[in-house]
């Protein structure tokens, strides 16, 4: 089973994908690290200071994985998964969690404006087909309450 922890970034993906992957016994595999590690970027974006994804070569890594798998990424919704989960966090919260991180202005609002808009929420229900999409929404919960609710849907 491939497990995928979408989200807005700063929802809490990589605490609750951990800790999930821990109580299912499943490997935890973190695909920006996977990125770095493999070279899987198709270019630079400027305006965000960041390397892009290769999306097609990573769904291609993935494919690869016969073991059981949580994996996490702002992005891992596009990944060939049997069970999406949607983490969402109040806007206000997200801008906490942001700033401290120590994330700049412009970063912080795109964020936010991408969760408000439920970007990741309706990018994963476009590749839903018929497979489980759980959302939990983090706003104020230790990712190991989190986790519960994750694990209490799965059984569901």
């Amino acid at each position: 089973m491939k497990i995928a922890v979408t989200g807005t970034p700063a929802t809490g993906k990589t605490s609750v994908a951990k800790i999930l992957a821990e109580k299912l016994g499943f490997r935890y595999l973190d695909l920006n690290r996977v990125a770095e590690e493999k070279g899987l970027f198709s270019g630079y974006d400027r305006k965000r200071k960041c390397k892009v994804v290769d999306i097609e070569k990573m769904r291609e890594e993935i494919k690869k994985i016969q073991e059981d798998l949580v994996m996490d990424s702002h992005y891992s919704h596009e990944m060939p998964f049997d069970v999406v989960v949607v983490l969402r966090t109040n806007p206000e919260e997200l801008r906490k969690r942001m700033k401290g991180k120590g994330w700049w202005k412009e970063k912080t609002e795109e964020n936010i404006e991408a969760e408000i808009m439920e970007i990741c929420k309706s990018e994963a229900l476009e590749r839903l087909g018929n497979k489980k999409m759980i959302e939990i929404d983090t706003t104020g919960k230790k990712p190991e309450d989190a986790v519960k609710e994750i694990m209490e849907k799965l059984r569901e």
